[in-house]
């Protein structure tokens, strides 16, 4: 079977398939016949950096369907997906000081997870809404599947993240529930609408500003930027610039140099900026993308102080942080934040 435009899509860890096995192995299915046709190994399963292609992920969740003859079993294997099962970006979730901002890093890093979709979310008269957007284009079958797995998963993750049941006021699926509506009803507990243009929860807009139970700013911070550094290493994988992105966030705090990372990767320091030159661009521009990038999530995110900031990026004084931001946007860090409506306490 062909599926269009597979390419586009993100590999995502064999591990992410551990959880799902786990549910099909209650039902009395075998890992071994689960397995059938993937060319996934056993041994793959506990292995923290073994990738699988999209065809072999695609043909897991086939088998799952057709084994189980339920096209509602994406709810099933959606349960397992606590925050926990995610690593760094599941610690960071949890860490997170407010719900508002958990949902914030579910957006920004959503490529960490094993969904397909991307996500988002908002408030609009007294209600907030989160949603999966870009559907990936496999068959419409799997498509359902992760939608359900996917919806059932935030669930059960929103709730891990709050301390208590999240229920929420009403549930948007794409698919027409396949003749059985109310075992979705059942499931969820709440409304469920079929047909919808998006899948998406809806619940009141007050719990965006719920303090979470393990917040931890420190944490939090620190959790974050390994996202952005597991986000950069999936970005365009391969590509030179990547590697040396990479270094450079590694070094961040400690004031990286061309000459640091050109020592990290066995070169010369001239070798390094002819490379880069190569690709289109150069060490000084990529730090400075890491810096604005980082800079920004500092400032909107959370409450640290211009000179706690300004440490984390690399600067010895937090004047020549200033200086640096009013060169990338053309006003102060201090600015900013106030006109994204986070003033300085």
């Amino acid at each position: 079977m062909t599926v269009p435009n597979l390419r586009v899509l993100p590999q995502h860890v064999v591990r992410s398939i551990a959880s799902p096995l786990e549910v099909m192995g209650g039902l009395g299915f075998d890992t071994p016949i689960c397995l059938k046709g993937t060319g996934i190994l056993r041994s793959q399963l506990s292995d923290p950096k073994a990738l699988m292609s999209l065809q072999q992920e695609l043909t897991f969740y086939r088998n799952c369907l057709q084994l189980t003859g339920d096209p509602t079993i994406g709810l099933k294997l959606g349960e397992p997906f606590t925050p926990q099962r995610y690593g760094l970006f599941g610690y960071a979730l949890l860490s997170a000081a407010t719900f508002r901002h958990a949902l914030a890093v579910v957006e920004h890093f959503g490529k960490l997870t094993f969904s397909f979709y991307s996500f988002s979310f908002g408030e609009k008269e007294g209600y907030a809404w989160f949603a999966m957007v870009n559907p990936p284009p496999i068959e419409q079958q799997l498509l359902d599947l992760y939608s359900d797995r996917d919806i059932a998963a935030a669930i059960v993750g929103f709730s891990e993240i709050l301390g208590e049941p999240f229920m929420p006021d009403a549930i948007y699926l794409c698919h027409d529930g396949h003749g059985r509506e109310q075992v979705y009803r059942n499931h969820f507990g709440t409304e469920v609408h079929f047909g919808s243009e998006v899948n998406k929860l809806t619940f009141d807009a007050d719990l965006l500003a719920r303090p979470l139970p393990q917040a931890d700013s420190d944490s939090s911070l620190h959790m974050q930027q390994q996202c952005q550094m597991l986000i950069a290493r999936l970005s365009n994988q391969g590509k030179f610039v990547d590697e040396v992105r990479m270094l450079i966030l590694r070094q961040l705090g400690d004031h990286p140099s061309i000459e640091s990372v050109a020592e990290q990767l066995h070169m010369s320091s001239s070798t390094l900026r002819r490379r880069l030159q190569e690709e289109g661009s150069g060490f000084r521009s990529l730090l400075d993308e890491i810096r604005f990038g980082l800079a920004k999530d500092y400032l909107m995110e959370t409450w640290l102080p211009l000179e706690k900031i300004s440490e984390l990026l690399g600067y010895s004084e937090a004047g020549n942080f200033s200086h640096a931001f009013r060169r990338w946007c053309g006003e102060s860090p201090r600015s900013w934040r106030n006109r994204q409506g986070r003033r300085d306490e």
